[in-house]
């Protein structure tokens, strides 16, 4: 952990924040008014007006925090003071003058914050306004300028009630100037804000809303202002708010989340998605809710748009076989140019109709299919994936499903869906109607890979390693992980160039591919920071087999950038022997993380167990 040095000017900023009279006063509704508005525009638990004394940091308001202070020596603020703007931290896990914070490693688990000093007369930093989240996470431009702005609210407050208090008879015209610029400034943020939302009292009446709210719903603030929220949304919709609304007031539910119709002249039926939390006083009351409006119009156009298509096709082919018997050579016309496979199939499982597209798939004509058995025409396995599907259709359900493939030697996928074929109230059968979505799986599978795989190696990223260390650590599985940081790594960038550490880090994930098995992962964690779980590997020796063929792989020579480059790896190794304490998969990773600093204290390039267990150190 990194200790923030003392600013130059430390001895004048300690006399001017002693000068303000701040510090170690009772909270004040000013500044709680601030860190909420932080808290909610910036969409995180915790926000805190801190103020960096001589050997402490202490809060003068705070939200999501049970501490007034905390030493100075521990203070992200500390470090903040020396930021010409601002200083964010996106991942404190991943930052080494942090990582091992104990407000980062212990209560309350810090993995995000950004804060803005708080200065005065151009040089003078008394602390910060600060945002805290237990999450690792980016944040946008637009939300470090509202909490710029945030922090020049909070200058003057500062700076109004000092003088305040040195000029008693003008104290009301500084607060009541203060409370002016500051009521100003929140109405600048607030509605500014690019997103629909609203202040609202606890009783539903809209006390604020924003530009953006006024636009959506088509009317004027002055038309808005306490007016009930309730009054707006169809009478449909509005039980979806009743229980789950009080129960965000009384702290049983940190948020409610629902799909309601505003109804307006201007907007008959407007579909929106209604995120409503609360703003809590200091003894954690409700005092205001906070509700976000989205628009969802168009995506509900287009759900009932598919369902009428939906309907429409069903209808078209139940209308169609019904009409089989007066017109076989229209329905098979009619069918053979729809681009979805349909057949309608009898109660014995017998095809009775087929159109063209089967010819294509099965390269059988649809004539020659009739009367067959599907078990006799559909592969195998493709007809023991959709036999349960055909008996709940033959049971009157309407069923989906997913991911088939009618042929091993076509690579497209299909959706199939299986209606009832209901005459005179009895199931006649079912029809089958398969519709090609290969097109749409792939998109689905490049976002998936976009998500969980790091883009330059290819290999698993934090999110999908943190998946299955999660799985083997809730089964109790024994395995071995290899937490791996690459020894020399900087030197190469700074020689060679970033290509050329992209190229190391490439070559270097391909080799510890190699060996290890199939069953086993290697994911890439961040930046020269690699992961190996192990599944089975539960004894010491065999742990040290696996280290020490990843320290020789990774410190043989590699080619890169018309020059040969060494590097070496340091392994911090965490053996999981499914008894014991259940851990978190943060917590384990911790643990191999600070194993592996101490490989590199003792020399680099070898690989050491957690400590509390045998120590394997061979000095590679």
């Amino acid at each position: 952990m990194q200790i923030a040095p003392s600013p130059l000017n430390e001895a004048a900023r300690l006399c001017f924040l002693e000068s303000l009279n701040i510090l170690d006063t009772p909270a004040e509704e000013t500044f709680d008014r601030i860190t909420r508005l932080a808290s909610v525009l910036l969409d995180v638990p915790m926000a805190l007006v801190s103020l960096v004394d001589t050997n402490r940091q202490w809060f003068k308001s705070r939200q999501g925090l049970d501490v007034s202070e905390t030493g100075r020596d521990v203070a992200f603020c500390a470090h903040a003071l020396h930021a010409e703007d601002i200083l964010v931290i996106p991942d404190a896990i991943a930052d080494p003058r942090f990582a091992d914070n104990p407000l980062v490693t212990g209560g309350p688990r810090i993995r995000f914050y950004a804060g803005v000093p708080l200065r005065f007369a151009g040089e003078l930093s008394v602390g910060t306004l600060c945002v805290l989240d237990t999450r690792a996470r980016e944040v946008s431009a637009t939300e470090l300028a509202h909490l710029r702005d945030l922090a020049r609210i909070v200058e003057r407050e500062m700076l109004h009630r000092s003088l305040a208090i040195d000029s008693g008879s003008v104290m009301r015209e500084a607060e009541q100037g203060a409370l002016m610029s500051s009521e100003a400034r929140f109405h600048r943020v607030f509605d500014n804000s690019p997103t629909s939302k609203a202040l609202v009292s606890l009783d539903g009446c809209i006390l604020e809303p924003n530009r953006e709210l006024c636009l959506l719903l088509g009317k004027r603030r002055e038309w808005l202002v306490l007016t009930r929220l309730d009054q707006l949304i169809d009478p449909q919709d509005q039980a979806k708010l009743t229980a789950p609304w009080q129960q965000v007031i009384a702290g049983e539910l940190d948020s409610l989340v629902a799909e309601i119709r505003f109804v307006t002249p201007e907007n008959p039926a407007l579909w929106c998605e209604l995120s409503v939390s609360a703003l809590r006083n200091a003894q954690g009351r409700a005092e205001q809710l906070v509700v976000f409006v989205r628009d969802i119009s168009e995506r509900k156009r287009r759900q009932q748009q598919l369902q009428r298509y939906q309907a429409t096709l069903e209808q078209q082919v139940a209308l169609r076989t019904e009409e089989l018997a007066r017109s076989q050579e229209t329905l098979q016309a009619i069918a053979d140019n729809i681009p979805v496979l349909i057949a309608q199939i009898g109660t014995d499982l017998e095809y009775r109709f087929n159109n063209a597209v089967y010819r294509q798939v099965f390269g059988m004509e649809p004539t020659q299919l009739r009367g067959r058995k599907v078990q006799d025409v559909l592969p195998e396995p493709v007809y023991q994936q959709l036999l349960p599907y055909f008996h709940m259709a033959l049971a009157g359900e309407r069923v989906e499903a997913d991911n088939v493939r009618y042929n091993p030697d076509d690579p497209r996928i299909w959706h199939a869906s299986c209606v009832p074929d209901v005459r005179h109230g009895q199931v006649e059968g079912f029809f089958v109607m398969s519709q090609d979505v290969t097109e749409r799986k792939r998109k689905e599978k490049s976002l998936l890979d976009q998500a969980t795989l790091d883009a330059l190696t290819g290999l698993p990223n934090r999110a999908a390693l943190h998946k299955v260390l999660d799985d083997a650590l809730q089964q109790r599985a024994a395995f071995a992980l290899f937490f791996i940081d690459l020894d020399g790594f900087k030197q190469v960038n700074d020689q060679h160039g970033h290509e050329a550490g992209d190229q190391l880090l490439q070559v270097a994930a391909q080799r510890m591919l190699a060996i290890v098995r199939d069953a086993d992962t290697v994911a890439r964690l961040a930046g020269d920071e690699f992961v190996v779980i192990a599944l089975t590997v539960a004894n010491p020796a065999s742990a040290q087999d696996i280290a020490r063929k990843l320290c020789e792989t990774l410190s043989a020579p590699i080619r890169v950038a018309h020059a040969d480059v060494t590097v070496g790896a340091s392994i911090g190794v965490y053996l999981n022997q499914a008894e014991g304490d259940l851990l978190t998969a943060e917590e384990v990773l911790r643990l191999a993380d600070k194993a592996m600093y101490q490989a590199k204290r003792n020399g680099r390039n070898r690989f050491t167990l957690v400590p509390g267990r045998q120590v394997f150190d061979p000095g590679l």
